[in-house]
């Protein structure tokens, strides 16, 4: 088992390495790259960009309001020298009340005004943690934080203190906690499911384990948490059981947490298909083949799910359409970029950020693509 979780491992990091290690140009430091996404707040899109980046745009103007550069002194390791390097950014900017939040892959989470950009704290003041790959969880006031350092940590979210840490829950922590109450869910590659104390870090009682790795963040309905393991299945898996309720197969990874709807679980794998599986049973209600890997999550817009694959199509299907116990397609719009990060939707507009960094505006009833900003180093 020991030597399976570490292949597992081994897979994974050669994966998001090979997006962070590129060539070296003399004189500049390392490509930052990242699959960080898109969030939309108060009528601005805050994305992370390739360079290392993140860009607050105003949608309807499409000026850009600000931006702020992550560059770090290098230290060595995979860096080019010793000059100012870009950090690489894979989690996507979550925005509450008037700051910014983003988690850096130097292991830094940063509190930025939304009005100008300007560095409000920095976590760790000093040093750093793990990198950061899963998203900030903002809930109880707190901001949540998974490590590489196999640790889970809590944050004040207007000063940035830490409230607590957790122990070494694992050798690295990749996956978005999930937050339901006063609980904290984290799910590990080394395949635990941990349940620990929203409001000091301490262990519960309850734990899940498996003997694959979980490659998504959990998902949490009605008390029964949805998860994709290594070992090609969806699990459900009621809180406070030993057993899954079900467990669902595909041909490839779960990578991208599902969404559940109404008894419905809508579920992204990097097979190229969206599975409908009934939330309770776990059986098949109905596939879609997109005919590429769907690395990022399906999101909802009213009764629409947004679902949208690695070549680049946008796949809108209608959730209340005829016949319901199957995956309706309305229309399928390809935006010619590809895509990895995760994504955004508001008031019928889908915002995208491209592996190109170009910012892309889907208009879902009109089927028609525009391209609102491209994220150079001067934009």
């Amino acid at each position: 088992m020991r030597m399976r979780q570490a292949k597992i491992s081994f897979l994974v990091t050669i994966l998001l390495l090979g997006s962070v290690v590129v060539s070296c140009i003399p004189g500049q430091g390392q490509p930052a790259t990242g699959w960080s996404g898109t969030a939309f707040y108060d009528g601005i899109i805050y994305a992370g960009t390739l360079d290392g980046r993140v860009v607050a745009i105003n949608a309807t103007s499409r000026e850009v309001q600000w931006h702020y550069s992550f560059a770090e002194p290098s230290s060595g390791g995979l860096s080019c020298g010793q000059s100012s390097v870009s950090t690489a950014i894979y989690t996507t900017p979550v925005v509450d009340g008037d700051l910014v939040y983003v988690g850096t892959y130097s292991g830094h989470v940063y509190a930025l005004t939304i009005d100008r950009g300007t560095e409000r704290w920095v976590y760790p003041r000093t040093g750093s943690i793990g990198a950061i790959v899963g998203s900030p969880v903002i809930a109880n006031e707190t901001i949540y934080i998974s490590s590489s350092d196999g640790m889970v940590y809590a944050l004040d979210m207007s000063y940035g203190d830490e409230k607590w840490k957790s122990q070494r829950l694992a050798d690295k922590l990749w996956t978005s906690p999930t937050v339901v109450g006063d609980t904290l869910y984290v799910s590990t590659f080394a395949g635990h499911i941990y349940a620990l104390s929203a409001g000091t870090g301490e262990l519960l009682d309850w734990s899940f384990e498996l003997e694959a790795g979980f490659a998504s963040s959990p998902v949490i309905h009605e008390g029964t948490i949805y998860v994709g393991s290594f070992d090609n299945n969806l699990y459900a898996i009621e809180i406070g059981a030993s057993e899954p309720v079900w467990e669902f197969g595909g041909s490839k990874w779960f990578w991208a947490a599902p969404v559940v709807h109404e008894g419905v679980v809508y579920a992204g794998c990097l097979d190229g298909k969206l599975y409908v599986l009934d939330a309770e049973t776990g059986d098949k209600m109905g596939e879609y083949d997109a005919g590429s890997p769907i690395v990022c999550s399906p999101v909802m817009m009213d009764d629409l799910l947004i679902v949208a694959d690695e070549s680049g199509d946008v796949h809108v299907f209608d959730l209340n359409a005829e016949p319901q116990d199957k995956a309706t397609l309305l229309k399928a719009i390809p935006i010619g970029a590809a895509v990895r990060s995760s994504f955004c939707a508001h008031a019928g507009l889908v915002y995208i950020r491209g592996e190109d960094n170009w910012i892309y505006v889907v208009d879902i009833d009109k089927g028609q693509v525009s391209q609102l900003l491209f994220l150079t180093s001067e934009g």
